[in-house]
């Protein structure tokens, strides 16, 4: 008796963090990755197509991190004044047109120029989405709830690679974008029946207790000191934002280094080299909301800091070229932690936030650590040039994520509260 009534809590429990709100949004993320996961191995092989050098790729990547950036500052402002499931709307729709735009580009200057467009969408997109979900889900449920998305959008990216390669084999490379474009109109008509999240106000003391930020205020409320608490929670904020910069800084190295790294040092074939994305993938969708769900019972620091542990084995297992046997399972495995890592991420940002300045610093921190992207590329390719050797600059992720995991340890530890159940209710 005692046993079904536990696993009833435990089905309760999971179920609170799956509303209908995140039940579509995940729909919405599913739908969506499959098209940029189709578009995205091509993009350079399009953008060469037209003409570009290896410039002007760099210049590709670049000008999609910078709107990225200024999309998501912009929306953390344009928050205060629409509905962040609106902006939603806006930012797909706007990435849905300007990949639209990109199948008729002409010319690799006009193919930036959309695709910066395009950036502009997705960085509106990605702060209003997760200020949405801030609003809308049950606080003891926000890890999760962000891990669901998380897996959702590994689902698609596991599809697409096939249906792109599918797709090239009977037209040409203009047609991904096309399908693009058509998946995330498909989203952005569905994002307009997002239900209305219950009106925001001033979190209720029973539900800031064991957040951060109310530990944060706890500690300096004996200074006597007004400007205290808002100093504490400043500091909050500035952890985040450099745990969130220095794992985009991460991801910069590997994406510059990887591909190279596996063909040059492993020998694998082209094919073989996406099958790693794809077992990233995997390791999303079947262990990431396992380790999210962890996190809202246990504390979302801890399962951060082992979300990035995971990822850290990734470089050094294939800086060691272990077997492939090995080196499968240890893809499925840091999958799952970079959910753990992004989903704990949102969920503490959520809670430092909740003094009132939420959507402008979702704006900023998120907008500004997103240009981690390119410094991370940079000193990889800086070390891969001066020493030769591919491999070092593919072990430089590991230097970004060992100061995400240091900088997560200074975070206070948060305690979650979990919402009394009866035990034979």
């Amino acid at each position: 008796m005692l046993a079904r009534a536990r696993i009833g809590k435990r089905v309760r429990t999971w179920g609170r963090g799956l509303s209908p709100a995140i039940a579509l949004l995940g729909a919405m993320a599913f739908i969506t990755q499959v098209g940029v996961s189709i578009m995205l191995p091509l993009l350079p092989l399009y953008a060469t197509s037209l003409g570009a050098t290896p410039t002007v790729l760099g210049l590709l990547t670049s000008g999609f991190a910078v709107t990225i950036a200024v999309g998501q500052l912009g929306g953390g402002y344009l928050v205060e004044r629409l509905a962040p499931r609106r902006l939603v709307s806006i930012g797909i729709g706007t990435y849905a047109a300007a990949n639209v735009l990109i199948a008729t580009a002409g010319t690799a200057l006009s193919l930036i120029a959309f695709r910066a467009v395009a950036g502009l969408g997705t960085g509106v997109n990605q702060v209003s989405e997760r200020l949405y979900v801030a609003q809308a889900i049950d606080r003891t449920r926000l890890a999760f709830a962000n891990g669901v998305l998380s897996a959702a959008g590994s689902a698609g990216a596991v599809l697409g690679p096939t249906v792109g390669g599918l797709l090239v084999g009977v037209s040409d490379l203009r047609l991904p974008f096309l399908v693009v474009g058509a998946t995330s109109t498909l989203s952005a008509i569905a994002s307009l029946f997002l239900p209305k999240p219950p009106a925001e106000g001033r979190p209720k003391p029973a539900d800031q207790a064991g957040t951060p930020a109310a530990a944060a205020a706890a500690d300096t409320a004996t200074a006597g000191a007004g400007t205290a608490t808002a100093s504490s929670v400043t500091r909050l904020l500035v952890l985040l934002f450099l745990v969130q910069a220095f794992f985009q800084a991460s991801f910069g190295a590997f994406i510059t280094t990887y591909a190279v790294f596996t063909q040059e040092r492993l020998g694998w074939a082209t094919a073989e080299v996406g099958l790693v994305f794809s077992a990233f993938g995997l390791g999303s969708i079947l262990l990431g909301p396992v380790l999210a769900n962890l996190a809202d019972r246990r504390g979302r620091r801890d399962v951060a800091i082992l979300g990035a542990g995971l990822i850290l084995i990734f470089p050094i297992a294939f800086h060691a070229e272990l077997p492939r046997l090995v080196l499968y399972p240890v893809s499925i495995v840091s999958g799952a932690g970079v959910t753990a890592l992004e989903a704990s991420y949102f969920a503490l940002l959520a809670d430092a936030t909740d003094g009132g300045r939420r959507s402008r610093a979702y704006g900023w921190i998120n907008g500004l650590s997103s240009l981690g992207i390119a410094v991370g590329a940079t000193l990889a390719s800086q070390v891969w040039t001066a020493t030769g050797d591919v491999g070092l600059g593919l072990l430089m992720t590991v230097v970004p994520l060992a100061l995400v995991m240091g900088f997560l340890a200074l975070y206070p530890r948060d305690r979650p509260t979990t919402p009394e159940v009866s035990p034979l209710s």
